[in-house]
């Protein structure tokens, strides 16, 4: 894809573009998604198989990782200086280096640009949001006679966001709820809401007869602790309720969460002679974006208990409370707005720096390089309620020596800084409350990457049916990480996230070669076949050396068609975060089938990592054509089939795929799941395994046509990208095998991708229209009607337009344009997601901005 092309499909960034690419479609930003990982950047994930499972390069050489799980932030490369973008796939590991399980996506860089160019760009959203600002600059200038050559870029994006409950579709309380007897397990409904209340609710009273417990049932506190009836609206079950009182969790998380980030990069080459030249590089980047998460809650499975003589009981609870001596305590149900939701804040910093060298030596082309690259990324959950602190503050009493309302705790140890929480009423903890029993859980964490690598490629001799060629070269990669936590977090005292420290590295060697042998040529059906092959050995430091190689041929029988097939085998080893990570808390909401399917949120998930894991091992097959017809010239197509089998495929299972696997009978999966002794899930393990394989195939079809037309200054080009996806199954140890293909609702697995352009020019006119097609799907591949009452999501389309106008007397030309995506303003399908924050959609797969305008100027001289 070119730089012109991908600026045409989507103005706003390089990732943003590449996301309309049907293989890339499931490539993650900055839309909104449960938890605290993906802090404003964008990770690259071909065929959703997974970001790791991506190579991202930059000039052919790996750019440090923006995240513990060694992705890489496209938002850092220098958007102004791409030249193209090359997506390979098919026995990438052995051609381009270790991870390209599912490919390589090489951003090739304009580094012979002289000049200065630059654009500017601002949007809007429709609704007045999701309001953006852009700019870059770059220049490049030769110099001593054309053998130095200097080159730098700059370029800064802000984009405030879409605020959660801004469109009407995450207004409506769209999830999952479960369903009455004798009907589907879970039935998809609007206004689902979750039990409790902002100002605190009473579940139960405890201690007393079921009547006199049932007697403080559903009382909720409004402004100053006012005792009302508390509605379950229609319909109710354990933890959710259709209407009533309920909270609302869709409007809890941004649509498009904020964003501001800026990036800078400079070369310089210099002409030792004219076979030999040195070249250096330098880069820096950072982002900062904060976004909402939720609310400090205590649901179900994590209430508060209200004793009778806590001081800050309202009169009319206070009086029930007399009337009925047996009740020694409540059960509260609250969601705290008080100071703000926990919001998330990420501030990442990256700095990269290379230094090269490329030459010839007796014919043949010899290049090396070394780079050092370090990303220092500061992540903090803000406004987290500190557990054992807010446990104490909320066990509030009357200090009998001076009837100042004061903690429990304070009476035993007085100087404890205990400061009494009122949980009554919205608006009711005082400053000092919300002071001790809110705090900051603090990630500060450091990638680096230290790479040098040297190859050799040339002919090794003119064979019977052409020059067989050869590449031939060495690398040696060192990855590091240390995350450092606050000493709260390390003691689990946070009611979110709790990260724990963990350091790890290892170091990589790899040695390849490359050849291309020409086996017949100019011969009746046979104008030319090639034989292209490649072996490359890889050593981890973690898990030892492994093998990948491909072996290809590349057959045109006649000069308008070309056959070529690939086998492969392509390897990832696990990273530093699957291999090191001591410990990450998120919450989950599971579906129990062992408690008749019911619905249950709130269960922390604790993620650690694995230090047994072994690579992962892909044998890759793709077969292909490539037919332009000689009479009908500017048109081409080509079919490419591809099937990838990746054993030992390393993952971890979901919350609710283990709660699905251990009742399937799988006695590995029940090993992460912790019970209550009421049998009630209070606690679920993940880590990552080998998983036995992960399968997928499909096909992938581009069709062009660039209409011929007698006047030069006229052209039309038509382009389109279809993508179909067969299968794509996971099995897991005893259990049977899973196929996602086809899933668009908990998983972004559509059948059909189709991304269709046409692109004509009239002068200086350009008009440009593109079409995203989503196929339609199962929500769930796994439940049948009677688990679940959404079955099917209908296919979605969206038509993005563009107008520009080209000023040729500026310079070597400037461009005033005029973009509007989603123009006919589509709202995404009802899809909601299974997490314990409601998301109404998949927000991976469909545009959740509706329409936006962007308008933009480009210049170059």
């Amino acid at each position: 894809m070119s730089a012109d092309q991908l600026t045409k499909a989507a103005p706003s960034t390089i990732a943003d573009s590449l996301r309309t690419l049907p293989a890339l479609t499931a490539t993650s930003g900055p839309q909104r998604a449960s938890g605290t990982q993906g802090g404003g950047q964008s990770f690259l994930n071909l065929r959703n198989l997974g970001a790791v499972r991506t190579l991202t390069l930059l000039d052919g050489r790996r750019f440090v990782a923006a995240s513990q799980f060694g992705t890489v932030d496209v938002n850092l490369l220098p958007a102004g200086l791409i030249q193209r973008v090359d997506v390979v796939t098919g026995g990438a590991s052995a051609a381009y280096g270790s991870d390209a399980v599912a490919g390589v996506v090489n951003f090739v860089l304009d580094t012979k640009f002289e000049g200065l160019k630059g654009e500017v760009s601002t949007g809007i959203a429709d609704e007045g949001d999701n309001q953006e600002l852009r700019g870059t600059l770059t220049g490049g200038i030769a110099l001593a006679d054309s053998r130095l050559r200097l080159l730098g870029s700059a370029e800064y994006y802000r984009n405030k966001g879409i605020l959660e409950g801004e469109r009407a579709w995450a207004r409506r309380g769209s999830n999952l709820i479960n369903g009455p007897a004798g009907g589907p397990a879970l039935i998809a409904a609007e206004d689902v809401r979750a039990i409790g209340s902002y100002g605190g609710m009473i579940t139960t009273g405890n201690g007393g007869t079921a009547a006199q417990n049932a007697l403080f049932r559903a009382l909720q506190f409004g402004p100053g602790g006012t005792v009302l009836p508390y509605s379950y609206g229609s319909y109710s079950t354990a933890t959710q309720q259709i209407g009533g009182d309920g909270v609302n969790t869709e409007l809890l998380q941004e649509i498009n969460r904020p964003l501001e980030r800026a990036a800078f990069f400079g070369r310089a080459e210099y002409d030792l002679t004219d076979q030999w030249s040195v070249f250096g590089e330098a880069s820096y980047g950072w982002s900062d974006t904060r976004y909402s998460t939720s609310t400090n809650r205590h649901l179900a499975t994590n209430p508060i208990t209200i004793r009778r003589d806590n001081a800050f009981l309202p009169a009319q609870l206070r009086t029930l409370l007399d009337a009925n001596p047996q009740v020694t305590s409540l059960t509260m149900l609250r969601w705290s707005i008080e100071g703000g939701l926990a919001d998330v804040a990420v501030d990442t910093k990256t700095d990269r720096y290379v230094a090269g060298f490329k030459g010839e030596i007796g014919g043949l082309k010899v290049n090396g390089y070394y780079q050092h690259g370090r990303t220092r990324q500061q992540t903090d959950v803000i406004n987290n309620e500190i557990t054992p602190n807010f446990t104490r503050a909320v066990d509030a009493v009357v200090n009998p020596a001076n009837g100042q309302i004061v903690c429990r705790s304070t009476l035993t140890n007085p100087n404890d800084g205990c400061a009494p929480f009122n949980p009554f009423g919205v608006g009711s903890p005082s400053a000092a409350a919300l002071a001790y029993t809110r705090g900051v859980s603090r990630t500060d964490s450091v990638f680096k990457e230290d790479v040098a690598a040297i190859n050799l490629s040339g002919t090794l001799f003119e064979g019977w049916a052409g020059p067989i060629s050869f590449a031939t070269g060495g690398e040696y990669r060192k990855e590091q990480a240390q995350l450092a936590v606050d000493p709260l977090s390390q003691a689990g005292a946070f009611l979110f996230a709790n990260p724990q420290p963990w350091a790890g590295k290892y170091d990589v060697k790899e040695g390849y070669i490359e050849t291309v042998i020409p086996l017949l040529k100019d011969l009746p059906f046979a104008r030319e076949l090639e034989f292209n092959g490649a072996v490359r050995y890889t050593d981890y430091s973690t898990s030892g050396g492994v093998t990948t190689w491909k072996a290809g041929l590349s057959w045109t029988p006649v000069s308008s068609l070309r056959l070529r097939a690939t086998r492969s085998r392509d390897i990832r080893a696990p990273n530093l975060s699957e291999l090191f990570t001591s410990g990450r808390t998120q919450s989950a909401t599971v579906v129990d089938p062992f408690k008749n399917n019911v619905r249950t949120s709130g269960i922390f998930i604790t993620t650690t990592g694995n230090a047994a894991l072994q690579p992962e091992k892909a044998d890759t097959l793709t077969v292909g054509a490539v037919y332009q017809p000689t009479f009908l010239p500017g048109f081409s197509i080509s079919a490419d089939y591809y099937d990838i089998k990746i054993n030992d495929a390393i993952g971890s299972l979901s919350a609710q795929q283990g709660v699905d696997q251990c009742f399937a009978g799988n006695q590995l999966a029940c090993g992460f799941i912790t019970r209550d002794a009421a049998g009630n899930i209070s606690a679920l393990t993940a880590y990552p395994i080998n998983l036995s394989t992960l399968v997928t195939n499909g096909v992938d079809v581009e069709l062009s046509y660039r209409v011929p037309f007698a006047d030069t200054t006229n052209s039309l080009s038509l382009r389109s990208i279809i993508s179909y996806v067969g299968k794509l199954a996971t099995t897991t140890p005893g259990s049977p095998s899973i196929d996602r293909a086809g899933e668009v609702g908990i998983n972004s697995n559509p059948h059909w991708r189709v991304n269709a352009q046409a692109d004509f020019t009239r002068g200086s006119f350009n008009w440009f229209n593109q079409l995203r097609f989503i196929g339609g799907g199962r929500y769930d591949n796994t439940k049948g009607p009677q688990a679940v009452s959404l079955q099917h999501i209908k296919p979605q389309a969206y038509w993005d337009m563009r107008f520009a106008y080209r000023f040729e007397d500026l310079g070597k030309g400037a461009e005033m344009y005029f973009n509007v995506q989603n123009v006919l303003n589509q709202e995404p399908p009802y899809a909601p997601g299974d997490g314990s924050i409601a998301v109404a959609t998949n927000t991976q797969l469909y545009d959740t901005f509706g329409r936006v305008y962007r308008v933009g100027f480009r210049f170059k001289f």
